[in-house]
């Protein structure tokens, strides 16, 4: 039985959110569209922040999907594959 192997290259996130890709949404939208957006609207971030512009982003697109909770729990459900690393926190 003959086997073909199947490799591709994902280029991913750097940073404390890299390791998680905050869950399944980053692969239905990669981070470069989001920075694309970003860049292309003129509202990339001007100062780095606890929360950069591209996660916001996803914390609202997080939101439409779970439209029933609120912000605290989309939260927790975006970042829980990033549990160990320094991540923003509600203080």
């Amino acid at each position: 039985m003959d086997q073909i192997a199947i490799t591709r290259t994902v280029t991913v996130a750097a940073g404390p959110f890299a390791a998680g890709h905050l869950g399944e949404l980053t692969r239905l939208v990669p981070f470069e569209m989001i920075d694309d957006v970003l860049a292309v609207t003129g509202r990339t971030q001007r100062r780095v922040r606890l929360l950069p512009a591209r996660v916001v982003v996803y914390l609202l697109l997080a939101g439409c999907l779970f439209a029933d909770c609120g912000y605290r729990k989309v939260w927790a459900k975006l970042v829980a594959g990033l549990r160990g690393l320094p991540v923003a926190a509600e203080r």
